[in-house]
């Protein structure tokens, strides 16, 4: 990680301590962007993006109960996003773009909704996309490895369980970037329990949860751009269409073609440079 640009805080919000990396490049050439991870992650899913783009100021907080951060226990949508919006009031100009992947995509536009002033353009990493029309299945029971002995052993566990190809190195540097490891010594280990991650998800597949991609894609008025990994089974070839329709105005999309759920971190490259397009033209 070069950290002649990354700064590292944290800040208190709503109550509960809130880590954050923030890449700092000198020569910003665009609006800076508050990306936000999904819940397999934690911040340092944006490190690859943001050291490729260079030029793009990027705030990338652990969101609540993921990476550095604390959990202060609940997983609305809402409440996400608020704890995104107080971080950006505090360290971000008045306006700014909101980048959010995978389930963090709903909280993306929850926040681009609730702050419109402030909001200038929304950017969608791979959403989580299930169609009006498909039955509603089951998910299987949550079973997570404790740890991994080694980087190698972790490598393995994402390569057998993501879709999609990893080229390069890429795999390892995503798996580097997201893991924790305690001291840098010892074991490697998700950026969040188990525990966390099940109520995560029982939430949002209850009545109560309030992350409703498609009402909230109808709320949002401002520029949006979509990426969209070609082998990914959360957001399928065939949910695009309906999808991007449901926008007042219709986003761009870009396909990355050989990426499953993870394009930022497959095809770095790609998405870096359809970024760097779109914010030229988010004044």
């Amino acid at each position: 990680m070069n950290n002649t640009l990354w700064r590292s805080g944290s800040e208190t919000v709503h109550g509960f301590q809130m880590h954050y990396r923030d890449w700092r490049p000198r020569d910003e050439a665009s609006l800076p962007v508050l990306a936000l991870h999904g819940s397999l992650s934690q911040s340092g899913a944006w490190i690859a993006l943001a050291e490729t783009a260079k030029t793009i100021r990027m705030l990338c907080p652990d969101q609540r109960g993921f990476g550095l951060s604390e959990d202060p226990g609940s997983d609305l949508c809402s409440e996400f996003a608020a704890d995104a919006l107080a971080l950006a009031q505090r360290l971000l100009p008045s306006r700014f773009v909101v980048m959010g992947h995978s389930f963090a995509c709903s909280i993306a536009l929850e926040a681009a909704r609730s702050a419109a002033d402030n909001v200038a353009a929304v950017v969608l990493v791979d959403p989580v996309v299930r169609l009006p029309t498909a039955s509603p299945t089951a998910s299987p029971p949550l079973v997570l490895p404790e740890s991994f002995a080694t980087l190698d052993d972790a490598v393995r566990y994402f390569r057998e369980t993501e879709e999609g190809a990893w080229p390069g190195g890429t795999l390892e540097r995503f798996v580097h970037d997201i893991m924790l490891r305690d001291d840098g010594i010892g074991a490697w280990r998700f950026p969040y329990t188990p525990a966390r991650l099940r109520r995560l998800r029982a939430f949002t597949a209850s009545p109560a949860n309030d992350y409703d991609l498609f009402a909230k894609a109808k709320a949002v008025r401002c520029p949006v751009l979509i990426f969209r990994g070609g082998a990914s089974k959360r957001f399928p070839a065939a949910a695009e269409a309906p999808f991007v329709e449901t926008f007042p105005t219709k986003p761009a999309v870009v396909l990355c073609p050989i990426s499953g759920h993870f394009p930022t971190a497959s095809e770095t490259d790609l998405v870096a440079d359809g970024l760097l397009r779109f914010l030229a033209a988010c004044r």
